[in-house]
Formats: structure tokens, C-alpha cells, sequence
């Protein structure tokens, strides 16, 4: 018995979709076993770094200003007392 000509396309078509989805999966297995995963994480990685130095190049003096900023922010306690200690000598006269 044979089938119907539109039941055998259909076949064909089941056939082809199932082949698709099959290679599918083995590339997605491949992307994601672990070699490929540590690949493709150390590269963005390197472009991360690469777009940092990039943009610390262009603005060197923001980045200057702002890391003065941090240090005088962290070390504020110090400052002030030293501050205190220089305005207290100044009034006794010392």
C-alpha cells in the first residue's frame, strides 16, 4: 500500500524539521560545554578590559579627580583632626 502523495511530503517535511531540530541541539551542546563557555567568558573578558584602558586613556584626568576623591573621602577622619590640631596651634599662638 502506498500513501497518498501529500502524506508523503508531509513525511519528508516531519523528516527535515526533526533533522533541524537534532542539529540544533548537537550546537547547542557544543556552545555549551564548558571549554566553549570559559572561551567565549575570557573573551568578553578581554574586550571588557580592552573598552576599560580605552575610555581610562580618554579621560585620565576624571579618572584622577575621582580617585583623589576616594582617597579624601576614606582618609576625611585624619584630615579633619589634622586640620583641628594646625587651627588650635594657630589660636594658642604656638
Amino acid at each position: 500500500m502506498t500513501a497518498p502523495p501529500e502524506l508523503a511530503a508531509a513525511r519528508a517535511l516531519r523528516d527535515e524539521a526533526l533533522a533541524v531540530v537534532k542539529g540544533d541541539l548537537e550546537i547547542a551542546k557544543l556552545e555549551l560545554s564548558p571549554g566553549r563557555v570559559k572561551e567565549r567568558a575570557v573573551g568578553e573578558a578581554v574586550e571588557m578590559l580592552d573598552s576599560a584602558r580605552a575610555v581610562a586613556d580618554e579621560n585620565k584626568v576624571v579618572i584622577g579627580v575621582t580617585v583623589a576623591a576616594l582617597f579624601g573621602w576614606f582618609l576625611r577622619e585624619p584630615i579633619q583632626e589634622l586640620a583641628e590640631r594646625v587651627i588650635d596651634k594657630v589660636r594658642s599662638g604656638d
